[in-house]
């Protein structure tokens, strides 16, 4: 019996025991793909400035170059949503020292805009916590005046129920609340006609006296969003599909100087997509492949929800469905949302990473309502929201950035998402 060289037999033996990565994966061109959807021209990918159509317009673009077919006329499904924006001043000093947008201090998502100095009240929690003390805080109006919500970050839930009370009774100018470790932002579709700011507390001075600020803000009703959907149709059984999903909005712009890039939420999950699109687009399958880049996600899953109650095929004809949303890291393994729904899938992807260690460890989670596979889990889809663990942890702020995504296991969970395509059997 011939017996080859060493060397071809070590090639051999690499190409049995890691199939299909080399055309799963391209590396140089995901980090294109992020580094173009956060850069300072897609602002952000939110709706000031029309960040979100910028994107929607660079991810179509892609699908064409691809080979990817619409199910209409075009790549886009059209919906309309409501968002309070910032897309011009963010200004805020603290006794006339300037604080940085993103890095010093964010403003509440549903905010109004605001101009001026104010005197700055402080309110002690203890005077939060005596109910005698409360009473006479309801009792005082606050016009023209900013207070100083002075507690401990911890304990806010626990206050949550008396600082609604009171921000509701006091009409006061603007709201500041300490944060002791992280800033995170998110986007509101509904304002408020107060403006609450959370400032990091080592920036707020122990003589506390006046405030200034120069904050704009817009109120979009009825703006027209999209999602962006494609197909490579399939060889044998066209109607059969497998989809992988990843929302491409982000929470926009904190002004004209300061936007939140989100570059692992959720640009990294859109390079995914992408990534598997000229995959399938080269490697074409036996069934279809629908790829869809959801709008508003962080509106509240909207690009989602819409799209399953008008689907462009129907929700039934899905094999199994992937949404991918932060995959940029994978230092500490992937999370599969859904997996407890879902054994016989959740059972061959542990089955393919432990033979051939893709990642770390896959761990299982029950439903949630936390990403894109939501509404349609709620419809009978089967399906996984996967997301990697470890890594950065930067997350809905201004340090969520393409060059400190490390991209750890990027192309590994590719090609672990390739072979369960391959072997998965319904």
């Amino acid at each position: 019996m011939y017996s080859p060289p060493m060397c071809n037999r070590l090639i051999y033996l690499l190409l049995l025991f890691v199939p299909a990565i080399l055309p799963a994966q391209d590396l140089p061109y995901a980090k294109q793909v992020i580094d173009t959807l956060c850069s300072p021209y897609m602002a952000g990918r939110g709706y000031a400035n029309q960040g979100d159509r910028k994107a929607a317009n660079y991810i179509a673009s892609q699908f064409t170059q691809w080979g990817a077919k619409p199910f209409g006329n075009d790549f886009f499904q059209h919906f309309n949503i409501d968002a309070n924006v910032f897309p011009g001043n963010m200004e805020m000093r603290v006794n006339q020292k300037a604080l940085i947008p993103g890095v010093d201090f964010v403003i509440h998502p549903a905010s109004t805009g605001i101009e001026g100095t104010y005197k700055v009240l402080r309110i002690k929690e203890k005077w939060l916590v005596n109910d005698k003390k409360f009473d006479e805080l309801l009792s005082k109006t606050y016009e023209g005046k900013a207070l100083w919500l002075d507690y401990l970050p911890k304990n806010a839930k626990s206050l949550q129920g008396k600082l609604g009370m009171l921000q509701s009774a006091a009409k006061a100018a603007a709201y500041i609340s300490p944060e002791d470790k992280k800033l995170t932002w998110h986007i509101s579709g509904q304002p408020k006609y107060q403006t609450e700011i959370t400032v990091l507390r080592k920036q707020l001075p122990r003589k506390f006296k006046t405030a200034s600020f120069n904050i704009d803000n817009a109120y979009l009703s009825n703006y027209q969003t999209q999602n962006v959907v494609a197909c490579i149709k399939g060889t044998q059984q066209p109607d059969s599909f497998f989809v992988f999903t990843a929302h491409y909005d982000h929470i926009g712009q904190m002004g004209n100087k300061q936007y939140v890039p989100g570059a692992n939420d959720n640009a990294a999950g859109v390079a995914m997509l992408l990534n598997l699109m000229q995959h399938y687009a080269q490697n074409p399958p036996p069934f279809s492949v629908a790829f869809i880049a959801f709008g508003a996600e962080e509106l509240g899953l909207l690009g989602s929800k819409y799209f399953t109650e008008n689907p462009l095929f129907p929700l039934q004809n899905i094999k199994f469905l992937f949404n991918l949303d932060l995959v940029g890291t994978g230092d500490e393994g992937l999370m599969a949302v859904n997996a407890t729904e879902f054994p016989d899938a959740f059972n061959l992807l542990q089955q393919l990473n432990t033979q051939y260690n893709y990642l770390p460890a896959i761990k299982s989670r029950p439903p949630a309502a936390n990403s894109d596979q939501h509404w349609f889990y709620q419809n009978g889809v089967p399906c996984f929201f996967l997301y990697t663990m470890g890594g950065i942890q930067a997350y809905h702020d201004v340090f969520d950035r393409p060059e400190t995504l490390p991209l750890t296991k990027f192309t590994n969970l590719c090609t672990l998402l390739t072979q369960f395509v391959q072997h998965y059997k319904k």
